[in-house]
This record gives structure tokens, C-alpha cells and sequence, in this order.
């Protein structure tokens, strides 16, 4: 699939992930679209250190097959939502837990009970399961 780039590029693989705000997610859901979700918070280590270090390689595995990886922060203090949109779009995707990673399907939830996958190998291996997920529909 083209030329790999250097593992240790992390700026690039960083900038495949996608913050977005809940309206950005609402909207491709009701336009159909097919996506992944990482619901984080500020406060969360598995967040913002642990998963940190491989989130972008998982969002370049997604992107090589076409599939956008948006990010999500709906608390900065834990406990407290940002906004009852960020609020609501937590309980659609499964509630507290995070980081979770939700696979949008044509615009529908089609698998959304990835909590705390934060390791290099589970990413990889949540990035099979969501390709082959995304390759049956």
C-alpha cells in the first residue's frame, strides 16, 4: 500500500488523528459515514500518556484503509462533562470508560466496547478487528 513511513515518525502519524467536537461526529453519523471514535478525557493517564504513545500509529493503520480516526476529549475534570452534548454522545458510544474507541459503521455504532485499549498490540489488533469489521458490511 505505497511506502510505509518511518515508525518513529510520530508528528505524522499524530496528524491523522482528527480533534473534533460532538457536532463533527454527529453530523458524519447522519451523513452515513464510516469512522472511528476515541473518546478521551484530560484527566485520564491511560488517555493522555498510555494509549498517547500509540494512537497515532492505529489512526495511520485506519487512514492506509480509508477510514478517518477522530478524537473526542468530553471531560477536562473527572466527573464533569465539557457540555451536555459531550455528555450525550458518551452515553451513545457506552458510557464511562475511557480512552474508548468506537468503530462507526455507515453512519451507525457498530462496535463501541473498546476500553482501555492502550497498547501497541491491542491497538494493531483492534485495527484488524474494525477492518474486518468495516470489509463484512
Amino acid at each position: 500500500m505505497g511506502i510505509e513511513p518511518s515508525p518513529n515518525d510520530k508528528t505524522q502519524s499524530a496528524s491523522l488523528l482528527q480533534n473534533v467536537e460532538p457536532v463533527e461526529v454527529n453530523r458524519r453519523m447522519a451523513t452515513g459515514d464510516t469512522f472511528v471514535v476515541n473518546v478521551v478525557t484530560t484527566w485520564c493517564p491511560d488517555c493522555t500518556e498510555r494509549q498517547k504513545l500509540h494512537i497515532g500509529s492505529f489512526a495511520q493503520k485506519m487512514k492506509s484503509h480509508g477510514i478517518d480516526v477522530l478524537q473526542i476529549n468530553v471531560q477536562l475534570l473527572r466527573g464533569d462533562f465539557i457540555s451536555a452534548e459531550h455528555e450525550q454522545i458518551t452515553t451513545q458510544f457506552g458510557g464511562h470508560g475511557y480512552p474508548r474507541t468506537v468503530l462507526i459503521n455507515h453512519g451507525n455504532v457498530a462496535d463501541k466496547n473498546n476500553v482501555e485499549i492502550i497498547t501497541e498490540d491491542t491497538l494493531s489488533e483492534l485495527a484488524r478487528n474494525f477492518i474486518h469489521i468495516i470489509a463484512k458490511s
